[in-house]
């Protein structure tokens, strides 16, 4: 999968790849959600990895738009 690739995860929720590099990630893409979170997502089964929220959380940046 590349950059900009639309996918349907596991659960339905559809969301598109930020990075699919699989020199970086070889079992995982990092995907943004339709509510504009980025996740790391399972690249074989599409299923989101667990998130591990913390007190900074709103705190992270959207990513730009090219």
């Amino acid at each position: 999968m590349k950059t900009g690739d639309k996918i349907t995860l596991s659960n339905g929720e559809q969301a598109t790849v930020v990075s699919g590099d699989i020199n970086l990630y070889k079992n995982a893409l990092i995907v943004e959600l339709e509510n504009h979170d980025v996740r790391v997502v399972d690249r074989e089964t599409l299923t989101l990895a667990k998130a591990n929220p913390h007190e900074n959380l709103g705190n992270h940046k959207k990513i730009n738009k090219f």
